[in-house]
């Protein structure tokens, strides 16, 4: 299976080395049940970001890797651009800092094996700056309806965590990519809007990857976070009020509780078949 991994990244010398190294690490290009295009997109960094990516460039051999720098208006107009040469089959972004699992590209070749899956995330992973894991959670179950409406601010509920999130590369016709680009904050979230309009997001549980937290990041301004992510989402109404209490009530309740209907968008491991399968 075709990967492609974006990082778009400014100045990050301090943090791409680690990135670069769980993207690289992963036990399914090394057994060749992977492939991966690497795309990063760098902002004209300053520092030593640029030759540490093409140190690494000339030692991988599991795939391609493409790096361009070059000025650009923010993270998510370099996004933009690298998500527009993708041509992996499963795809996703993750920032300089941020982290993957060794086993996640084979977690998903093997979930993929027995669902359909578009677009889908995992156990919610916090790493501190030692990279460190201090809290790891499974999300409960999401719906499409509340992403239209902007619920998932982290405020009613919480945010979808993009570290943890690949989707198929289908989904790229329905994205508007130079609206993309012009996002200061909530690019991701845009994404997750185009996505819902087409699929469920499904919840696979192990975990995938992880935020690094470390001091200067964007998603420290919450309020211009949502403030971006208002100008997408429609007014929620009072139903969609209603059903997003239901599901932070319900988050705490034992999973057996849960409605199928939600439990069929989580994904398990089921020990007897060796495989992963719906939950309920």
């Amino acid at each position: 299976m075709h990967f492609t991994i974006v990082t778009p990244c400014y100045n990050a010398e301090h943090y791409i080395e680690a990135t670069i190294e769980s993207i690289f690490s992963q036990k399914a290009l090394h057994t060749g049940r992977a492939t991966l295009e690497y795309i990063v997109a760098d902002g004209y960094s300053t520092d030593g970001t640029l030759g540490i990516v093409e140190q690494y460039a000339k030692r991988f051999s599991h795939g391609t890797v493409h790096i361009f720098s070059e000025h650009d208006r923010g993270m998510y107009d370099a996004l933009a651009k690298g998500l527009k040469r993708a041509t992996g089959e499963v795809c996703a972004y993750l920032n300089a800092g941020d982290l993957y699992s060794p086993h996640a590209f084979d977690v998903i070749i093997d979930a993929l094996q027995t669902h359909a899956l578009k677009w889908f995330t995992s156990l919610q992973t916090i790493y501190n700056e030692k990279g460190q894991v201090v809290s790891c959670h499974i999300p409960f179950p999401y719906r499409s309806r509340l992403f239209q409406c902007g619920l998932y601010n982290n405020i009613t509920l919480p945010y979808l965590q993009q570290e943890s999130t690949f989707w198929h590369a289908d989904l790229h016709q329905f994205v508007d990519f130079e609206r993309l680009a012009e996002f200061k904050y909530a690019g991701d979230y845009y994404l997750w809007h185009c996505f819902s309009q087409q699929t469920e997001l499904k919840i696979i549980e192990t975990q995938l990857g992880g935020f690094r937290i470390h001091k200067g990041q964007l998603s420290e301004n919450n309020a211009a976070y949502n403030a971006e992510l208002h100008s997408i989402a429609r007014q929620p109404g009072l139903l969609d009020k209603a059903i997003a209490f239901y599901d932070k009530v319900s988050s705490y309740m034992p999973r057996k509780l849960w409605q199928r209907s939600l439990l069929e968008k989580l994904i398990i491991y089921n020990h007897h078949t060796q495989q992963w399968v719906t939950a309920h």
